[in-house]
């Protein structure tokens, strides 16, 4: 990991659960990450291969964060159980650069109030740490994305 983690972080199950969906939930950085990838395939723009690495690597951290709660980051919404299970069902699968860059933003828009949500309630502050570091990501990510889809005919 590129990033040293605070020490306050230990095993925490309140934490973990409160976190837990923006890992793999339907609304997660694991549904950006794929999504970004779609949208790198097709080749629409280099933003979306930027925004791409950029979520992969708060995945990353966030998984990371999770071991660090006490749990295996299984891509499920709800670790360390084996149900509810990753889906990319939640990934938008639109094929103009325009109408991608609107689904980013909400994509994006719907990551920073989970991560606003998790921060007002986590106890731990460790994991409060990290969570802000990823609420600060997706903020920037955000100020990329709405320029472009302004920009865009």
């Amino acid at each position: 990991m590129r990033e040293m983690y605070p020490e306050t972080i230990g095993e925490d199950s309140a934490a973990l659960k409160r976190i837990s969906p923006l890992y793999a939930g339907r609304g997660s950085l694991l549904t950006a990450v794929l999504q970004y990838v779609y949208q790198t395939v097709r080749g629409e723009e280099k933003l979306f291969e930027v925004l791409a690495g950029e979520a992969l690597y708060d995945f990353e951290l966030l998984g990371s964060l999770i071991q660090k709660l006490g749990a295996d980051p299984v891509f499920t919404a709800c670790p360390p159980y084996p149900v509810s299970y990753h889906s990319a069902a939640g990934v938008d699968y639109a094929k103009s650069a325009h109408a991608m860059l609107a689904a980013d933003i909400r994509m994006e828009e719907r990551l920073l109030a989970g991560f606003e949500s998790a921060l007002r309630t986590l106890e731990n502050p460790g994991a409060a740490e990290v969570i802000g570091r990823l609420r600060e990501n997706c903020i920037s990510r955000l100020g990329r994305l709405k320029p472009a889809w302004e920009a865009q005919p």
